[in-house]
């Protein structure tokens, strides 16, 4: 039959009509089965073939979709609603080529193809006011319904959580100061003597610098003058103990040993991990004796400024200055051991080495489903009111799931990690929003940047029992990894860009001045933050 002939056969409205419906009721087993019985030999073994092809095809297939899905969950943070709010569509969202072969079979190919794309329906306009910073749900606006609308999400969240709540959980209170940037430590410090809890450290799980920026459009290059907010997270019953009480007295004075992130205090070579901030102030508490129960908090030092030399263009950064371990005064001197022994050869993860578990928890990808506009309050309604609306009440609840004791807690903050700009959700947005309420009484603008939590503290094995009910908790109620997506111990590598242009005998000094660049914070007038904290540069650096 010639081509002509073809074309007008395979239009014939009856083939036409045939071949449709073949698309949408396809053959049943027993009808593949019944026709095969009239196959010659030579028709059998093509047949046979062609299903030896086919069922190639599936295991190809199976084996794509399982390492897609390793792939997913090993990266993505969030799945259900909010996840395919942040993410669009999942692995998990989609039919497994198992069910979508069973589609096929009983719906035919119409209907399955028009399945798979009613599930994808929406993601087009949903990203499009997601790049303009548009709410998923309409706000609120009267201040009074806010507050209510927000407490029974608050109530049906807590209600969630119960069923995972540790039966021994200390009964959890976060109390917030404001003090200024260039004074912070010393009115912290002031403030846990006044409070008492300078008397109690076993009753503290950790403070930490909030992560917010206040007032950052006034002066976007410093914090100084500026309000910086501290959170204290101790247990509830110890805000009964006055500055007055006998033991508050008693008190020893506390301190602040601190350590800078660009000073090299820890040995690590090309390729080797890199340290975590709790890494180094716990290994000074362990150095010099100081546990949990007398351990107030190791909290990052943090900065949310413009970097130096930059122009007005450039927006407000995380910036993580160092670390600090507060305690009660001691003179064992192992912090003047440890910086004459620098750089110190601490193991890959010190903490695990010391029997003590390091918790670290993605908060940046919760924020950007329930919290899109930062220079906003946390908006009300919620768009995925299943989610905590605040980092708060994230960490609260990890300590009451697991059920960590403060007396087992040397740390537990809301922090930051990454040099990362603070800029606000959607495109034609500002760096302005509402004045918001501050610990001080007074209404300013706020900026959010938290990133994660990190929670350390002794370990036990009740505390495995407790990490087992967290990870169902993500599971069922956030529907999250919330350690995905974090840099954890990142190993140290040497940026190789433009070196491959540089003879071999002068690639040492190139790298050499690259690293004093980093060390001094400038590269052609811009501040630069250490590629590595603590540990930079590379032991090994001439070498490479």
């Amino acid at each position: 039959m010639g081509l002509f002939k073809q074309v007008l056969t395979a239009f014939k409205p009856s083939n036409i009509a045939r071949g449709l419906d073949a698309a949408r009721n396809p053959p049943s087993d027993e009808q593949i089965e019944a026709s095969l019985r009239y196959l010659t030999p030579e028709q059998r073994a093509a047949y046979d073939a062609n299903m030896a092809r086919v069922e190639q095809g599936r295991a190809e297939s199976q084996a794509a979709w399982e390492e897609a899905k390793a792939i997913s969950d090993g990266t993505r943070v969030l799945e259900g609603p909010a996840g395919k709010y942040v993410y669009g569509a999942g692995v998990n969202d989609v039919a497994t080529p198992q069910e979508l072969e069973a589609m096929l079979r009983s719906q035919g190919t119409f209907e399955t193809v028009r399945a798979m794309r009613a599930s994808r329906r929406g993601e087009f306009k949903q990203a499009l006011r997601q790049s303009f910073g548009i709410q998923e749900v309409k706000q609120i606006s009267d201040p009074q319904e806010r507050i209510e609308v927000a407490a029974a999400e608050r109530a049906a969240r807590d209600a969630a959580r119960l069923p995972y709540r540790a039966p021994q959980a200390a009964e959890i209170a976060i109390s917030r100061l404001a003090t200024r940037g260039e004074t912070q430590l010393a009115e912290l410090l002031a403030h846990l003597h006044e409070s008492g809890l300078a008397a109690q450290p076993e009753r503290v799980f950790g403070v930490y610098r909030v992560p917010d920026r206040i007032s950052g459009p006034l002066t976007p290059h410093s914090e100084r003058g500026r309000v910086v907010e501290w959170d204290v997270v101790h247990e509830a019953a110890a805000a009964r103990f006055a500055a007055a009480d006998s033991g508050a007295a008693a008190a020893p004075p506390l301190v602040a040993t601190s350590f800078r992130a660009v000073e090299q205090w820890v040995a690590r070579r090309l390729g080797e991990p890199s340290l975590l901030d709790e890494d180094l102030a716990l290994a000074f508490c362990l150095a010099a004796g100081i546990g949990p129960e007398q351990c107030l908090g190791l909290a990052r030092i943090s900065e949310f400024r413009q970097l130096r030399g930059t122009g007005e263009q450039h927006e407000m950064r995380t910036l993580v200055q160092g670390v600090v371990a507060i305690h009660p005064q001691e003179d064992s001197g192992a912090f003047a051991r440890l910086r004459a022994a620098a750089p110190l050869p601490l193991p890959a993860d010190p903490a695990a080495a010391a029997g003590v578990h390091v918790e670290l928890l993605n908060w940046e990808a919760i924020g950007r489903a329930v919290h899109l506009k930062i220079h906003h309050p946390p908006p009300v309604p919620s768009p995925y009111p299943y989610l905590p609306a605040t980092p708060q009440e994230l960490l609260r609840a990890y300590l009451e799931i697991v059920g960590v004791q403060p007396f087992d807690c040397y740390s537990a903050q809301a922090t930051v990690d990454h040099p990362l700009e603070l800029m606000q959700g959607g495109f034609f947005s500002t760096n302005l929003g509402p004045k918001q309420p501050c610990a001080d009484g007074e209404e300013r603008m706020r900026t959010r940047g938290c990133e994660l939590l990190a929670i350390v503290y002794r370990d036990r094995p009740d505390y495995l029992a407790g990490r087992e009910r967290w990870a169902a908790y993500e599971r069922d109620v956030l529907q999250a990894r919330l350690g995905n997506g974090l840099r954890r111990r990142p190993a140290l590598a040497v940026p190789e860009e433009g070196f491959d242009m540089i003879p071999a005998l002068l690639r040492p000094a190139a790298r050499a001045a690259a690293v004093v660049d980093s060390l001094t914070e400038w590269e052609w007038g811009m501040e630069q933050p250490p590629p590595y904290r603590y540990c930079w540069p590379a032991t090994d650096m001439d070498s490479a």
